[in-house]
């Protein structure tokens, strides 16, 4: 079994390990065979944070038409295609009423189908969100000024700074990817 991720982040190849470990009996019941992964930077076709549901989910589609393809120049394929996209959806205008939620997805397709999976929205603050959003400051450099280290000196993600530990972005891409294969190992329940 091969599985082509779209990613060469750490967290990201982690996660999708992690949810193969949870559904590979599922995928391949008769199977003891292990899978392989590929593991692949590929672009998806925008730069910044998305700021939507559906900039997320694009973004996700974008990383594994990619990855297809490059998997295709190199005369090679996979069992299953992977991208993982994190990033904003920003819910209301500007102002009190916005809401934003850092968000997980998932895009997993077999070369013919592919499958949504999201790993929940969590409730950013405005000092942290406004900067990116107002004013088109990267995530990165933010998230750098407000825990006062830099990049390669913070080991946290956002996820683990504002659960003060408890929830990371690995479980949340994990929750995606579980919920994006469910079509594939729970066939009867979605009518494929």
């Amino acid at each position: 079994m091969r599985v082509a991720v779209g990613s060469t982040r750490e967290p990201e190849i982690a996660a999708v390990k992690e949810a193969w470990e949870l559904l590979s009996g599922r995928l391949q019941p008769d199977s003891d065979e292990r899978a392989e992964f590929l593991c692949y930077d590929v672009s998806r076709d925008e730069t910044g944070t998305p700021f939507s549901a559906a900039e997320l989910m694009m973004s996700a589609q974008t990383r594994v038409e990619n990855l297809t393809l490059q998997l295709k120049r190199e005369r090679g394929e996979a069992d299953f295609y992977i991208g993982l996209v994190g990033g904003f959806n920003v819910v209301g205008s500007a102002g009190p009423r916005r809401q934003v939620f850092l968000e997980s997805w998932a895009y997993v397709s077999d070369g013919h189908k592919g499958h949504f999976g999201h790993g929940g929205g969590m409730p950013i603050p405005a000092r942290l969100a406004d900067p990116v959003i107002d004013r088109g400051i990267e995530l990165e450099i933010v998230i750098d000024r407000f825990t006062h280290s830099k990049g390669i000196e913070r080991r946290q993600d956002l996820r683990e700074i504002l659960t003060d530990d408890i929830l990371t972005g690995k479980q949340s891409f994990v929750t995606a990817l579980i919920l994006a294969f469910a079509p594939f190992y729970n066939p009867l329940s979605y009518g494929s």
